[in-house]
């Protein structure tokens, strides 16, 4: 390849000569005389050079070089001085740099579009694994042009895959040398070093790399700690190795059955027996357990299920199986799941297992083994887990046809595969990426299976229906599946149905009532969510603000916070609560919990501004709004401005107007007018100050006295 054959040497001297063409070009067009003399002698020195320099190949390196063709070009006439000299005049030299360096910009903006196209060409090869091709098309790319930073990192990508890291360390050098704050040249070569097992060096890259560009942190962290686990992991082999050469009785143990189980030509019942002692001997061991993993790990026991063809033919075919291979099948699962039992690592191998993803979902969709399908659907939810088993699951799996294959469990009831497919999906539902692969399908895949469990909650086991509802609730986490589930009416029915069963026993369905009440509060998070129509707000409202008062207090925020959710933008709902609904929003503005806090404070301004009834109930608490005006003290404006809107309208009450005359209400409103940031908190505190004056004229003298009036006035033009 032709980078091969060009040398830093080379590289660094045409980036020194671009380098002194720049301070030519910039020396003769300053205004400084003396500046312009010197640029001038070093033109002329250059150019000696070039007619002097003999022809040389510059075969796959792309150098600046002056078109000597353009001194054939000028006329005697743009010539200064006597001919004989061959000296060029200043005039003549600048017209000369001017066509040379606009020829070089051609040049190279055609080379870097022809580049371009090769590195998009192996951008794809590389989409498709073909990382071979990927760097074929990104060396074509670096003879068109050798100064194209992407095309060393990506080539060196592609490099890495191949597991060529010293060609791989090459090109991010070269990457380097073309921009030395280029932070994905320092992030690839450290991977590389990793992948060398060079981890000091890997780490110091790393750390170069933050100070090159520090608001990388958070990436440049990622790979660092993928460092710590590859030097762990490296040791925990290294340590297996040990006790496997040293012939310790745990790796003994393990090698030895697995070294058993792998001879061929035996009965099935030979290989069950082998598989099953394995197990055993896995899921007891206490004293070093994780060393037994990655013994297990090391000497070959996750490729069993490829390399005993019995084994190998029976999990690719398990829809008519003997009750002997049914056994041996489910006993290797249960193996598997032990071995990657808080093993991330295992896990992460496990899962790249030629064909394993595509080996458990086909079990889940074939299999007609309650057993077999317990410990299919239990391997999966033990690789669920943890981020980075999840992460592996989305990257390998078909997760459409994953996911159908669990949810046909989730209606079995109290079985284990129903417990676990739930388990699995609500695991699955903290990551983003699986969660936009459903963007499309949801309404049509889950949320019908969904409303039908919690419909039947009565009849469910209680082990299943939370984590149902929690899968759910996670799920609206997503902006796109949460607008699907808030306008769909069958799921609004299904949960107010399923509110109805929770509340006729609240202690029995706790479990449930916790996560249900979590999952209507992300589905009312939007105004334009369907709780604004009114059958379905009435019906919520009318469930939910009786459970302010439970011992739960995750029940009590959750609850709140629906409150807050609706009743702003229902009136109708406001008057379905106004009797009970304040008193309760109200003790919950003492809450320690500050989220709570400002639910009940969103919420309880809902229902002062629409109801009187509210309005005399909070009075009753508190006859000089101690508590409300405590509130607009704390450094939260979303707190300040629903404090300062629920003071506005209670100071409509005249009698508590008179009854605060004397305190520092006006200063405490006038200073949140005169000096907040927040528009919203401004313009709420002087409509409460105008509601205060007009209701008690005595509180005008105060204003006046702080010279408030001005402000106040100006605050209400901005505002009007």
């Amino acid at each position: 390849m032709a980078d091969k054959n060009t040398s830093k040497e080379e590289l660094d001297k045409f980036l020194q000569n671009v380098d002194d063409i720049q301070s030519i070009i910039k020396g003769m067009a300053s205004g400084d005389t003396e500046t312009q003399q010197k640029a001038c002698q070093a033109a002329d020195e250059r150019l000696g050079k070039i007619g002097r320099r003999p022809p040389v190949d510059n075969t796959g390196v792309n150098r600046t070089v002056v078109n000597q063709r353009a001194f054939d070009e000028l006329s005697r006439g743009q010539q200064q001085g006597p001919e004989a000299t061959g000296e060029m005049g200043q005039e003549a030299f600048m017209d000369f740099i001017e066509k040379d360096a606009a020829e070089r910009a051609a040049r190279k903006k055609e080379q870097k579009k022809e580049a371009t196209v090769l590195k998009e060409k192996g951008n794809e090869a590389f989409k498709a694994r073909d990382f071979q091709t990927a760097v074929d098309f990104y060396t074509q790319g670096l003879e068109k042009l050798k100064d194209f930073k992407e095309l060393w990192t990506n080539r060196a990508q592609a490099y890495i895959k191949l597991g060529q890291y010293d060609e791989a360390l090459s090109d991010c050098d070269w990457a380097m040398r073309c921009d030395d704050k280029y932070v994905k040249a320092y992030i690839h070569k450290g991977r590389a070093l990793v992948a060398k097992k060079e981890y000091d060096k890997a780490f110091e890259t790393y750390q170069e790399a933050l100070k090159v560009d520090p608001k990388q942190e958070r990436t440049v962290n990622a790979y660092i700690k993928d460092l710590q686990t590859a030097r762990a992991v490296d040791q925990e082999e290294e340590k297996a190795k040990e006790l496997i050469e040293r012939g310790a009785e745990d790796a003994d143990c393990v090698l030895g059955l697995i070294k058993r189980i792998k001879k061929r030509n035996e009965p099935v019942i030979f290989y069950t027996g082998g598989l099953k002692m394995l197990y055993v001997y896995l899921k007891e061991c206490t004293e070093d357990k994780h060393a037994a993993q990655t013994v297990f790990r090391t000497c070959g026991g996750f490729k069993l299920i490829s390399d005993v063809p019995v084994i190998a033919r029976c999990m690719n075919a398990p829809a008519n199986l003997t009750e002997e291979e049914v056994d041996m099948c489910e006993v290797l699962l249960k193996l598997y799941r032990e071995a990657n039992k808080n093993n991330v690592v295992n896990q992460k191998h496990s899962i790249s297992m030629p064909g394993m993803p595509e080996i458990l979902t086909n079990l889940l969709h074939t299999s007609q083994n309650e057993a077999l399908s317990d410990a299919c659907v239990a391997i999966i939810n033990e690789l669920s887990q943890n981020a980075e088993g999840r992460t592996a699951v989305v990257n390998s799996f078909d997760t459409t046809r994953l996911m159908q294959g669990l949810l046909k469990f989730m209606n079995i009831g109290s079985s284990l595969s129903a417990a676990n497919a739930v388990g699995t999906l609500n695991n699955l539902a903290i990551n983003k990426k699986f969660l936009m692969q459903f963007r499309d399908s949801f309404e049509e895949s889950l949320l019908p299976a969904f409303e039908n469990i919690i419909t039947r909650c009565a009849e469910i086991s209680l082990t299943v229906v939370p984590s149902c509802v929690s899968m759910v609730s996670n799920m609206a986490a997503d902006p796109v599946l949460r607008r699907c589930m808030s306008a769909r009416a069958q799921l609004w029915e299904a949960c107010l149905q399923a509110m109805d069963v929770c509340l006729s026993d609240q202690t029995k369905y706790d479990e449930v009532l916790e996560p249900l009440t979590g999952l209507m509060v992300n589905l009312t998070l939007k105004p334009t969510a369907v709780p604004q129509e009114p059958v379905v707000a009435l019906a919520t409202v009318s469930k939910i603000h009786g459970l302010l008062d439970s011992p739960n207090a995750t029940i009590v925020q959750r609850s709140a916070g629906i409150l807050s959710h609706i009743l702003p933008h229902s009136e109708e709902s406001v008057k379905v609560c106004q009797d009970t609904a304040p008193l309760g929003l109200f003790r919950l503005l003492k809450d320690p919990d500050l989220l709570t806090v400002k639910y009940a404070m969103k919420a309880l301004s809902a229902c002062t501004k629409d109801s009187e009834i509210a309005r005399r109930t909070v009075l009753q608490q508190d006859n000089k709004i101690e508590t409300l005006r405590s509130l607009l003290k704390v450094e939260d404006e979303q707190l300040q401005a629903n404090s300062a809107l629920c003071v506005g309208h209670l100071l409509s009450d005249k009698a508590l107007c008179e009854r605060l005359y004397g305190t520092d209400i006006v200063m405490e409103l006038l200073r949140h007018v005169a000096d907040h940031k927040n528009g919203v908190v401004q313009k709420n505190c002087a409509i409460a100050l105008a509601n205060l004056t007009q209701e008690d004229r005595r509180h005008i003298n105060r204003l006046r006295e702080l010279r408030g009036l001005g402000i106040l006035r100006d605050c209400m033009k901005h505002f009007n």
